[in-house]
């Protein structure tokens, strides 16, 4: 039986550090004059025992939490009040993750998790910190990749590419999820930081520096201009920092990928354990026919904003080639169930509706607070602009949009939100059909289906106004015949 890391100790410890309220509490009734305080110095011996209590509770907790791989299964004990014992058959994980982060490497440590189909999705089975000597025990009981055989795949991201893919997927929302952690969970260090480096009178002055030059606007819409390129470039930085160095390598039973340059990260997944493949494009990419190709398998891409990806950047011709080679007898099929082409005002009506609105609205704010006319009037044309990318996004959705089933295998285009994806996977992935027709489609023989497919978090997949009669012939397996 093996043992975590000792640093594991630390944060075994401060689990407890609720204790520290007693000395807290203490200091806090004798501080009244400074022979109270001289006294309370004296009587730290409590503290002491408090802190002792704490990190001695958290050396128990790392003491007696042991793991090992015996006869093909993880096997992790805990405990020494009550005991719990955990066995996972190695045969039974679908992916395992060993994490080198920056700040353990100096201290030879590293993190491994180990997921099964099985848990809750914001959760892992198993983490364990471990001494990077331990990483063998679990590498050596890990199928390994069959290097020269006919499916044997690899391929390595190259710096351009992986630049342009933090390009096209880096988002000012992004950014700002990251600087809110930052701001929340960094607290009065993150105000002080703002308040020490003077950063909120530095942007003013800029910001009226350029609306200087820029003729007609005003220094409000230049300091939002300004926020959101730099919230952007937060994101686009964390995508560099992760996806960085991405290589992958595959035969027909193992997938592996490693990125990441400051943290560097090695996943192994089951390829029989993969729920189904996700080719993922943005609007700039569909016109200029670049995938990502993603995969969905339990206890991969869980990290909050992180993309599941096992390809970041593939041409049409890449794609069509590295699809076999990863998942044999796995290719993109046409559709033979998509939405006509008059069934536009379905795709576009809330873009058409928000955009006309808001040009009676953009006025009366105008006339109604004359004195900041040009900030309503910046503010609007900004809120505009994404309503017409989403437009154009619905109409290219409604151009694209179909599923398909040949052979056993299912294969599904759909947009949602701003990004268009492409899921392929068997027919017994797809646990179940959900047909929707308002009274109105009635009239004209069309429907909303909404597939569901098996995933840690069910995948959702909606297709807007399709034949009700092909609908119905094309699921018949999951729809049964209205008497």
């Amino acid at each position: 039986m093996r043992r975590e890391h000792p640093l594991r100790i630390i944060r075994y410890s401060t689990k407890n550090l609720w204790l520290l309220i007693f000395p807290i509490l203490r200091g806090a009734y004798h501080f009244t004059s400074q022979e109270d305080i001289i006294e309370w110095f004296q009587g730290a011996w409590f503290d002491i025992l408090v802190l002792l209590v704490i990190f001695g509770y958290g050396y128990l907790d790392w003491y007696f939490r042991k793991f090992t791989i015996t006869e093909q299964c993880l096997f992790v004990q805990e405990g020494f009040f009550y005991t719990r014992k955990r066995c996972m058959p190695i045969r039974n994980i679908s992916a395992m993750t060993i994490e080198h982060p920056f700040w353990l490497r100096p201290v030879g440590g590293a993190y491994v998790y180990a997921d099964t189909a099985a848990g809750r999705m914001d959760s892992t089975d198993i983490k364990l910190m471990i001494r990077i000597r331990d990483e063998t025990i679990f590498l050596s009981e890990f199928p390994r990749i069959r290097r020269g055989e006919t499916h044997h795949y690899a391929h390595r991201v190259g710096f351009g590419r992986m630049l342009l893919f933090s390009v096209l997927f880096s988002s000012s929302f992004s950014g700002a999820v990251y600087m809110s952690v930052f701001w929340f969970q960094g607290g009065k260090i993150a105000r002080d930081l703002i308040n020490q480096f003077h950063v909120a009178e530095y942007l003013s002055n800029i910001s009226s520096g350029v609306a200087d030059k820029l003729q007609g606007i005003p220094p409000v819409a230049v300091t939002v201009g300004i926020l959101i390129l730099f919230l952007w470039l937060i994101s686009f930085v964390k995508n560099i920092f992760r996806y960085g160095n991405f290589r992958m390598e595959s035969d027909t039973h193992l997938l592996k990928v490693r990125s990441g340059l400051l943290t560097s990260r090695r996943f192994l997944i089951v390829n029989q354990k993969i729920n189904f493949v996700d080719i993922q494009q943005n609007l700039l990419t569909k016109f200029s026919r670049i995938y990502t190709l993603a995969v969905n398998c339990p206890g991969y891409g869980n990290e909050k904003g992180s993309i599941p990806i096992c390809m970041p950047i593939l041409t049409k011709k890449e794609l069509a080639t590295t699809l076999p080679m990863i998942f044999p007898d796995i290719r993109i099929t046409k559709n033979q169930l998509r939405a006509p082409y008059s069934a536009w005002w379905g795709y576009t009506y809330k873009q058409l509706i928000l955009f006309v609105a808001m040009i009676p609205a953009v006025k009366f704010a105008c006339q109604l607070l004359p004195q900041v006319e040009d900030v309503i009037s910046f503010f609007g044309t900004m809120v505009e602009l994404p309503i017409l990318w989403k437009l154009v996004i619905q109409i290219v959705g409604l151009i694209t949009t179909g599923v398909s089933i040949t052979d056993g295998r299912i294969c599904v285009r759909y947009c949602k939100g701003m990004a268009f994806h492409t899921i392929i996977t068997n027919t017994d992935c797809l646990v179940k059909v959900e047909v929707q027709q308002h009274i109105w489609q009635r009239w004209f023989g069309t429907c909303h289906v909404t597939l569901y497919f098996q995933a840690e978090i069910t995948k959702k997949c909606k297709l807007l106004t399709l034949n009700y009669q092909d609908v119905q012939e094309l699921f018949a397996e999951f729809i049964p015949k209205e008497p």
